[in-house]
């Protein structure tokens, strides 16, 4: 009964423009509102200048974008950070880029700056580069992993239409679950800057679901030669350690990022996220974004 429905519902014509006229009245609860999707083209608008297009496939993030917008939902908090920090870089690296969120709001910030973006499951590859296209912008887009070795990897794909977490060579879903081991292509991040002359990244995100430091590793000596600003996913306190570990002859300041509380705290040792995400940055960076005095 329950698919039945819920291809019915599929079926169902004028959802979307139905939805924002509703949207203008009212705005339904996240759990009414995470059941009222719909397929095709809608407006993110990032702030009163600037905006993109995306593609909503009826998944989770497009949904919680078209409903509460991008200050109010999906790491609302990390978006807020990510907003501030993109309008200034030159260069920007995105790592698990998934369909593009954090690409694409960079690059309607900053039409100018040079974006990678990188994302390893061929299904949501297309759907990045496509939001790419829609647009209009020149967000380099890559399909393939990040590691610390060049070569291939597994990841653990599962018979989904979409999929917002894979890992390189873990698997991470539960015992019970169906996956597909696949391979794919895995590049270290300080080859790729070798290959396409990248002569500094000012800001890097990493989301790989406990991938990080493998990521961080495979930066190599332009971890320390480029020192970006980075917004990494922290998962658990071993992740936490090892990143720190890499990172502790750098001058970084780590903060916390809570996206339930609205809190972005300093700390002095970088642990699993109140959520999932942290900021690591420079003290000028920090008093930049007012997150010190």
């Amino acid at each position: 009964m329950k698919q039945t429905l819920k291809k019915i519902y599929q079926k169902l014509p004028f959802k979307q423009p139905i939805f924002k006229l509703v949207r203008i009245f009212i705005r339904p609860k996240e759990n009414v509102y995470r059941h009222l999707y719909f397929h095709g083209d809608f407006l993110v608008q990032v702030d009163d200048s600037h905006s993109f297009l995306m593609t909503h496939y009826g998944f989770e993030l497009e949904n919680s974008l078209f409903w509460v917008g991008i200050r109010d939902g999906w790491e609302k908090n990390s978006v807020s950070v990510w907003i501030k920090l993109a309008k200034n870089a030159d260069v920007i690296v995105d790592i698990g880029a998934n369909t593009g969120i954090y690409s694409l709001i960079a690059k309607s910030l900053n039409p100018q700056a040079r974006i990678f973006a990188f994302e390893p499951v061929p299904r949501v590859y297309e759907r990045l580069v496509h939001n790419n296209l829609l647009n209009g912008y020149d967000i380099e887009c890559f399909e393939c992993g990040i590691s610390n070795t060049d070569g291939t990897a597994i990841i653990y794909d599962t018979p989904t239409e979409h999929i917002y977490s894979v890992t390189v060579n873990k698997n991470l879903n539960a015992p019970s679950a169906e996956v597909i081991p696949t391979e794919i292509e895995v590049k270290r991040l300080d080859t790729i800057i070798d290959e396409l002359g990248i002569e500094k990244i000012d800001l890097l995100k990493i989301d790989v679901e406990t991938h990080e430091p493998e990521v961080l590793e495979g930066l190599g000596e332009y971890l320390s030669k480029y020192q970006p600003t980075i917004l990494i996913e922290i998962l658990n306190d071993e992740i936490g350690g090892k990143v720190e570990t890499l990172v502790n002859e750098q001058d970084y300041l780590y903060f916390n990022i809570d996206e339930k509380s609205d809190s972005i705290r300093r700390v002095e040792s970088i642990t699993k996220s109140d959520y999932y995400n942290y900021l690591l940055c420079s003290e000028i960076k920090a008093r930049e974004l007012n997150l010190i005095s």
